[in-house]
């Protein structure tokens, strides 16, 4: 797309027809500053300024549209750059503003061109009216107040986004969210995709509430990098500086900040920015950028349409990649979208991928089908529940947790309302005596399903009073409550919770769990949260070890199969008893009414060495043979040489025949049946050699009708009875050698209509 800005007087760029996510309050609910003075000190900073702004044309970067988190490189409210000072021929020139240009002087701008993103995201936090918003400004040349509302009344509401250039030349994103209290959810939803922290303190006012409250929030999402920017030292004087350092690190000391930097700034004077730059660009060098890899998925930070172009999403990809012309779902309704475009900090790009601040152009979607706090994400990879086992960790010392506490929580970029139910214990610990204990089992059930995967973090706060609780990590995503006090699932819990960050180990956590029952791989990937193909990569090792068992698409634990083969061995025992004389028993009655899969069972065969298969669906102890001695083999031919001698009139045959006990004459029977001498017609037994003959009798019977059969000849023919021909014909129906048409039957093979 073209780079080509105008600047006009007093105009915005492209802004959102409709967005889902604006939560800006107006009137009188709207809390005043308490700093007077630096209120009255920002105002002036802002005043000075020239009015100017900057537009972004259709074919410039829909991604800015709307303040989405991809920023076009001439961003709203940027300061117009005059053709003079860019060298450039005045066509070009005049098209540009000054955050276009590279970085120089006390504000920081962004190449129209750059060469490279850092897949890492920097985010601010600290107390209102801190210098958030001025510090991103410095730091980018970009205003981050993209709300009408955040201009007049001089406070950030929602998150501001902005692209941050490292000395290498890469691009990183900035996110600055609110401080005040009331818009703690927008705090949230922009810090759970924060990389590296850069706290906000002003020198003037120190630590307050704000300040703890995004420290502990930051903590318990698991940032554990980051920096202080001690802002507004042009406004005190040097000694309460220093008191304001000595405050920070008695502050900060316990938490993840402890030994971070503290840089002294102004972002009006400039005073730091060149230090704050060099040490912000030396932890971005330490922190290990994201992998591109896994399933995509993308936690909603705004929706918004754009003439021209439609449906425009944004947020950070927390795995994976998506390119332009692949589908995706939301999967908390099931709609689903195709991706026109993908923008990254205002230029287009091949594709957006994890730690990427990223805007997707969809197609397939209205916006009333995306929100805030939904997830995007490669089709059928993850699921939305409203049940959310976790590892929680308690922070409040002020508010108790209550069974069953009502509580908002946050996961993603969504806030849910839902209940906090401990499940160790009946008897909770109350308010400071919960906090700093070690992680408990909890179970979120919520009054909305959400999308997340096992080792997501998730924060809770009260539903009342708004007031942070603890966190927690996801451990599981269930299909209803979880009984308390079960011994069997806090043991799958931590199970789980030791294997989080260890694919092999979570899928042996997840199968031993899932016991005799099979689990599918693309459940099982879901579980894993990974793709079905990394799933089968991590897995390769285990399963050639043996354990887990893949069976075709199943996967199942080494120790589900010995429980499956042990339950195989009693089963063949009581076939064998059934059947003495038989040396197999069939293998489709031996699994009848069995709760496991054929795969698994076939697997729990063939790895267990006490069962021995054959063709034909046969299956035995290893080693049984059936039990013939000299009166049982003698009795046998008693029963074969009468069948012989009745032809097609068959005797019964009890123990009068066989000169045998009723039981052995009936495994007999059964033997001569399996091993498919004998064959049955209706109620009676013909050896097979006889219904042989009995066919081919039948063929020349109807070859000499032209196909018909006249059934009083035939049961002449054969020498038999109607109680034994009804039977037999019926018999030849069901084998396919006759057709009945009313009174009537006819030889197969010469009906025509058949």
């Amino acid at each position: 797309m073209s780079s080509t800005c105008a600047a006009r007087p007093s105009a915005r760029p492209w802004t959102a027809r409709r967005c889902s996510s604006t939560t800006a309050p107006t009137g009188p609910t709207a809390a005043p500053s308490s700093r007077p003075r630096a209120r009255s000190v920002r105002a002036a900073s802002r005043a000075s300024r020239p009015t100017t702004t900057t537009a972004c044309y259709r074919g410039v970067s829909w991604s800015c549209a709307g303040a989405a988190s991809a920023f076009c490189t001439c961003p709203r409210r940027c300061r117009p750059r005059p053709p003079e000072a860019s060298g450039e021929p005045p066509a070009r020139a005049e098209a540009r503003c000054e955050s276009c240009a590279v970085r120089g002087g006390v504000l920081g701008g962004v190449s129209a061109s750059m060469s490279s993103i850092r897949t890492l995201i920097v985010g601010t936090a600290g107390h209102i009216d801190h210098g958030k918003s001025s510090l991103v400004r410095a730091l980018t040349g970009i205003d981050p107040d993209r709300l009408e509302e955040e201009q007049v009344r001089g406070m950030t509401i929602d998150l501001g986004f902005a692209p941050y250039a490292h000395a290498s030349g890469a691009t990183v994103g900035m996110i600055d969210v609110p401080g005040h209290e009331r818009f703690i959810r927008n705090m949230v939803a922009g810090a759970s995709s924060v990389d590296l922290a850069l706290l906000v303190v002003a020198a003037d006012d120190g630590v307050m509430p704000q300040t703890r409250e995004h420290l502990a929030i930051l903590q318990l999402l698991g940032v554990s990098r980051g920096m202080v920017a001690l802002t507004k030292v042009d406004l005190v004087d040097p000694e309460l500086v220093e008191l304001a350092h000595e405050e920070l690190l008695e502050f900060l000391a316990g938490t993840f900040l402890e030994g971070a930097p503290i840089v002294p700034v102004s972002a009006v004077t400039g005073a730091g920015m060149d230090v704050l730059r060099s040490t912000l660009d030396g932890l971005l060098d330490e922190v290990q950028p994201h992998v591109p890899e896994g399933v995509f998925r993308l936690p909603v930070q705004r929706v918004f349409t754009v003439k021209g172009h439609g449906l425009v999403a944004t947020g950070v990809p927390v795995s994976g990649v998506v390119r332009p012309g692949e589908s995706l779902e939301v999967v908390r309704s099931g709609a689903r979208a195709r991706v026109r475009a993908v923008q990254a900090y205002g230029q287009s790009r091949e594709q957006g991928q994890a730690g990427h601040s990223t805007a997707l152009n969809l197609t397939g979607l209205s916006l009333d089908d995306l929100r805030r706090g939904d997830v995007l994400a490669s089709l059928d990879a993850f699921r939305a529940s409203r049940f959310l086992a976790l590892s929680y960790e308690h922070v409040s010392g002020d508010v108790a947790l209550q069974p069953r506490h009502p509580v908002r929580v946050h996961v993603g970029t969504a806030e849910v309302m839902g209940r906090a139910v401990m499940l160790q214990s009946e008897t909770l610990p109350q308010g400071s005596e919960l906090a700093g204990q070690a992680a408990l089992a909890l179970q979120l059930r919520l009054e909305e399903p959400v999308c997340s995967v096992a080792g997501d973090r998730v924060l809770l706060r009260d539903a009342a009073s708004m007031r942070v609780l603890g966190g927690g990590t996801v451990l599981a995503l269930t299909d209803g409550r979880l009984k308390r006090d079960k011994q069997r699932v806090l043991g799958e819990l931590s199970a789980r919770e030791a294997a989080l960050g260890d694919v092999p180990a979570l899928a042996q956590a997840v199968l031993a769990a899932a016991g005799v029952r099979a689990v599918p791989a693309d459940e099982l990937a879901l579980e894993c949260g990974v793709s079905s193909e990394a799933l089968s990569l991590a897995l390769r090792a285990t399963v050639e070890q043996g354990d887990p068992v893949c069976a075709g698409s199943l996967y199942v634990a080494a120790a589900a199969l010995q429980v499956i083969g042990d339950e195989l061995v009693q089963r063949l025992k009581r076939a064998h008893r059934a059947r003495p004389l038989l040396d197999w028993a069939d293998r489709m009655e031996l699994l009848a009414g069995q709760p496991w899969s054929d795969a698994v069972a076939r697997a729990a065969m063939e790895h267990d060495a006490r069962i021995e298969t054959s063709s034909g669906g046969r299956v035995r102890r290893r080693g049984h043979q059936g039990r013939m001695n000299e009166e049982l083999s003698a009795a046998k031919h008693r029963i074969v040489s009468a069948l012989l001698q009745a032809g097609a009139c068959p005797p019964v045959i009890g123990p009068e025949l066989s000169l045998v006990s009723e039981q052995d004459t009936a495994a007999l029977v059964e033997h001569l049946r399996h091993e498919g001498e004998l064959l049955a017609a209706g109620p009676h037994l013909f050896h097979r050699d006889v219904m042989a003959r009995m066919q081919r009798l039948l063929v020349e019977h109807a070859d000499a009708r032209d196909g018909a059969i006249d059934i009083p000849v035939l049961r002449d023919e054969l020498g038999t009875t109607r109680k034994y021909l009804i039977p037999l014909l019926e018999a030849f129906d069901a084998a396919g050698w006759t057709v009945r048409h009313g009174d009537r039957r006819v030889l197969r093979r010469r009906d025509g209509a058949s």
